[in-house]
């Protein structure tokens, strides 16, 4: 991602009363938005020192952890961080490397990076943080990237399964693509293998959380809706934060009463990735300083004191995505979302020995996207019309939304327009 994140200039809203029906969405004052307005997990760290005794755990101390899941902790030299060894934080940064531990997209790319580590190891809260059982497995043949990590804190008493988003790898974003067609793809089923094994470790005792940020939440909400039921009853809540979701339910648990006061799925204002198969109206809405697409990186999202900063509903632009999205999806069979993500995807691995989006930008953007071009030129008939019949689709989509969405507005603004007074 950018790191020339473009910030907003107003970040004023109007309050709004809390939502009795949904107690996840906080509610939120203009004051309070404008006076925290850069206020970020880095604030977060910098500002709140006290214990979980005194502060419990809440839906930003899990950001924070997901985010840090993005490091590739198996860098560090001197010691083994993928077995049951406890190895603390602040000796893996000193002694590894940066640059080694970043796994590539929005991560690497981030300015904000070094300032959020240097807030964590200087929080009193997470002090005793330590990392273990961490996995990275990449198969392009199945295509699958799945890493996975364990965070202790809080004396030993508490434990955070953090599964990691995707990374730069194009067998990482094929992937999220691939759920779009795939009941289950193959980091779900490791998602589920390594929550079993790590709390058959853990302490009986021991406070579990599990989460991730992007495709990391939508493993940690697939394995805890589909653990066995002793293993669900010792996790205290999962987090999703702007995951996608499924394209069916991958257990019944997930649409009992349960399963959902134990999710805490959160996304930005202008949510893409988190509302990607999102049928659920139970997520909170958090503020962002960027926009649009950056929304996604998660050191952009704010903060009111030891929660995020929320508001009522998703911008505009992103509610009109989603519902466009959503249609286009039920205009295709699977089977055609297949052909078409496969043939791009293949069209993109023909022109470069790349493995990764910044290795295939840095070859050129100019003979990067010329190379395409000229493969897709060779494609056979059917192929390129599968591509055309798609795209196609997706534009009759768009434009029947944005044309029943005007006649919404429409309507609305001519009942306000007879509830005026002297309106009729």
């Amino acid at each position: 991602m950018s790191e020339d994140i473009e910030r907003k200039e107003d970040r004023e809203r109007e309050a709004s009363g809390p939502s009795p029906e949904n107690p996840h969405h906080p509610s939120f004052s203009s004051a309070v938005a404008s006076k925290l307005a850069d206020s970020t997990m880095s604030d977060y760290l910098r500002r709140h020192h006290e214990g979980f005794d005194e502060t419990p755990f809440s839906p930003v101390d899990s950001l924070v952890l997901s985010a840090l899941a993005y490091l590739d902790f198996s860098a560090y030299p001197y010691g083994d961080v993928g077995g049951a060894q406890q190895v603390p934080l602040i000796d893996i940064l000193r002694f590894t490397d940066l640059d080694t531990m970043l796994t590539g997209g929005w991560i690497r790319a981030s300015k904000d990076l070094p300032v959020f580590l240097d807030a964590l190891v200087r929080c009193h809260r997470f002090a005793d943080l330590t990392v273990s059982y961490h996995v990275n497995e990449n198969a392009v043949v199945i295509e699958k990237q799945f890493a996975a990590c364990t965070f202790g804190f809080d004396g030993g008493k508490t434990y955070y399964i953090a599964f990691q988003g995707t990374d730069g790898t194009f067998a990482g974003w094929k992937e999220d693509f691939n759920l779009s067609y795939r009941k289950i793809i193959p980091s779900q089923r490791s998602a589920e293998r390594y929550v079993s094994g790590v709390l058959s470790a853990l302490p009986r005792d021991a406070r579990v959380f599990v989460g991730g940020h992007s495709k990391g939440g939508n493993l940690a909400e697939f394995a805890v809706a589909t653990m066995d039921e002793a293993s669900y009853d010792r996790v205290e809540r999962v987090f999703n934060h702007d995951g996608p979701s499924f394209l069916a339910a991958p257990s019944p648990r997930i649409a009992e009463q349960h399963f959902k006061d134990k999710l805490s799925k959160t996304v930005p204002e202008s949510s893409i990735f988190g509302m990607v198969l999102e049928h659920r109206d139970d997520y909170a809405v958090v503020q962002s300083d960027a926009t649009g697409i950056f929304q996604h990186n998660p050191f952009t999202w704010l903060v009111d004191d030891t929660d995020f900063l929320y508001q009522e509903g998703l911008n505009a632009s992103a509610a009109l995505f989603d519902e466009t999205l959503d249609r286009w999806l039920k205009s295709v069979t699977p089977e055609q979302r297949e052909r078409f993500i496969d043939t791009f995807y293949d069209l993109i691995a023909s022109t470069t020995d790349s493995n990764t989006w910044q290795e295939f930008w840095e070859g050129g953007v100019v003979g990067t996207v010329a190379g395409v071009l000229r493969d897709g030129r060779n494609l056979d008939a059917e192929t390129k019309e599968i591509i055309a019949h798609t795209i196609r689709n997706l534009a009759t989509v768009t434009n029947a939304t944005v044309r029943e969405r005007l006649k919404r507005l429409a309507a609305r603004m001519r009942d306000a327009a007879v509830a005026m007074p002297g309106g009729r």
